[in-house]
């Protein structure tokens, strides 16, 4: 009689259990009688997908993107703004010497100790929006010496955003959305 009482307490706390999780989707939940084997109770549960973050690509409200299509971009930071929620660089675009914009924006070019001009600024006006991507990571190098390496260290927006001649140039990786996800300054001596 023990036994059998204890089966319907299961049986029954089953089907109470079942009941209340109205959330998941529950197959096998009958009660079943209590004689044979217990039957199997499955659940199956239907994970809750949530979106995080401020929404980046060509959703509405997300920051106006003049960089998409661009692996790099070369440049100074004229200013930084807030949209929705985002920083986005308001970027001047320069030029490397010798290097044309197609193979710059595909394969970036190398930054580091250097004395002559590499770089310019060839744009009269015109400036870019490019948003920064959530995590991006900023290095700024500085030049002690011409024979020696150059001194690096983390960085942050707001540092970049206040570099001054001649560091200022700064060598931008971007995502296939055109988010800036990393940044390099340039440390000519």
């Amino acid at each position: 009689m023990t036994i059998i009482a204890f089966r319907l307490s299961i049986h029954r706390s089953t089907a109470a259990l079942c009941a209340s999780m109205s959330v998941a989707l529950l197959t096998g939940c009958a009660g079943g009688s209590s004689a044979g084997p217990d039957p199997a109770v499955t659940m199956t549960a239907t994970p809750a997908v949530t979106a995080t973050g401020t929404p980046r690509t060509s959703e509405a409200g997300a920051p106006k993107n003049d960089d998409v299509g661009r692996t790099f971009d070369l440049g100074t930071i004229v200013k930084v703004v807030q949209a929705g929620g985002v920083p986005v660089l308001i970027f001047d675009r320069w030029t490397a010497r010798g290097v044309k914009d197609s193979a710059l924006a595909a394969n970036g070019v190398p930054m580091g100790i250097h004395s002559d001009a590499r770089f310019e600024n060839q744009n009269s006006k015109t400036t870019f929006r490019i948003p920064v991507a959530d995590g991006a990571i900023f290095s700024y190098s500085h030049c002690v010496a011409i024979d020696q390496p150059a001194q690096q260290r983390s960085s942050t927006l707001e540092e970049f955003a206040r570099l001054k001649s001649p560091e200022d140039v700064v060598l931008l990786t971007l995502d296939p959305q055109g988010q800036v996800t990393k940044a390099q300054n340039d440390a000519p001596c």
